[in-house]
Protein backbone atom coordinates (compact mmCIF):
# COMPACT_ATOMS: atom_id res chain seq x y z
CA UNK A 1 0.00 0.00 0.00
CA UNK A 2 1.49 3.64 -1.14
CA UNK A 3 0.89 6.47 0.43
CA UNK A 4 2.99 8.72 -1.26
CA UNK A 5 5.93 11.10 0.05
CA UNK A 6 5.50 11.11 4.34
CA UNK A 7 7.72 14.41 5.02
CA UNK A 8 5.12 16.52 2.69
CA UNK A 9 2.98 18.78 4.25
CA UNK A 10 -0.77 17.86 3.60
CA UNK A 11 -1.60 21.88 2.45
CA UNK A 12 0.21 24.01 0.07
CA UNK A 13 0.07 27.75 1.28
CA UNK A 14 -0.05 30.47 -1.12
CA UNK A 15 3.25 31.87 -1.29
CA UNK A 16 4.59 35.98 -2.65
CA UNK A 17 5.63 34.13 -5.60
CA UNK A 18 2.07 32.94 -6.62
CA UNK A 19 1.30 35.43 -8.57
CA UNK A 20 -0.94 32.93 -11.40
CA UNK A 21 -3.03 31.65 -8.32
CA UNK A 22 -3.67 35.25 -6.86
CA UNK A 23 -4.98 36.30 -10.00
CA UNK A 24 -7.75 33.36 -10.36
CA UNK A 25 -8.90 33.76 -7.00
CA UNK A 26 -8.83 37.47 -7.97
CA UNK A 27 -10.78 37.27 -10.95
CA UNK A 28 -12.96 34.46 -9.84
CA UNK A 29 -14.21 37.66 -6.66
CA UNK A 30 -14.60 40.17 -9.43
CA UNK A 31 -17.04 37.75 -11.87
CA UNK A 32 -18.69 36.38 -9.51
CA UNK A 33 -19.33 39.95 -7.58
CA UNK A 34 -19.80 41.61 -10.57
CA UNK A 35 -22.09 39.07 -11.89
CA UNK A 36 -24.31 39.09 -8.83
CA UNK A 37 -24.49 43.01 -8.69
CA UNK A 38 -25.77 42.86 -12.31
CA UNK A 39 -28.43 40.87 -11.41
CA UNK A 40 -29.84 41.63 -8.42
CA UNK A 41 -28.44 45.30 -7.51
CA UNK A 42 -27.36 44.73 -4.65
CA UNK A 43 -23.55 45.56 -3.65
CA UNK A 44 -22.95 44.01 -0.15
CA UNK A 45 -24.80 40.80 -1.25
CA UNK A 46 -22.20 40.72 -4.28
CA UNK A 47 -19.06 41.50 -2.02
CA UNK A 48 -20.21 38.44 0.44
CA UNK A 49 -20.85 36.59 -2.71
CA UNK A 50 -17.58 36.99 -4.03
CA UNK A 51 -15.92 36.59 -0.79
CA UNK A 52 -17.34 33.37 -0.53
CA UNK A 53 -16.25 31.99 -3.65
CA UNK A 54 -13.01 33.87 -3.37
CA UNK A 55 -12.87 31.69 -0.13
CA UNK A 56 -13.60 28.20 -1.67
CA UNK A 57 -10.78 29.49 -4.68
CA UNK A 58 -8.38 29.59 -2.18
CA UNK A 59 -9.11 26.59 -0.33
CA UNK A 60 -9.25 24.74 -3.83
CA UNK A 61 -5.81 26.02 -4.67
CA UNK A 62 -3.88 25.23 -0.93
CA UNK A 63 -4.72 21.33 -2.06
CA UNK A 64 -3.61 21.27 -5.54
Amino acid sequence: MDRGLKNTPRYRRLFPGDWVERLIVGMLFAVSAGGVYVLTGAVFSALLFGLLVALVAVGVLTQL
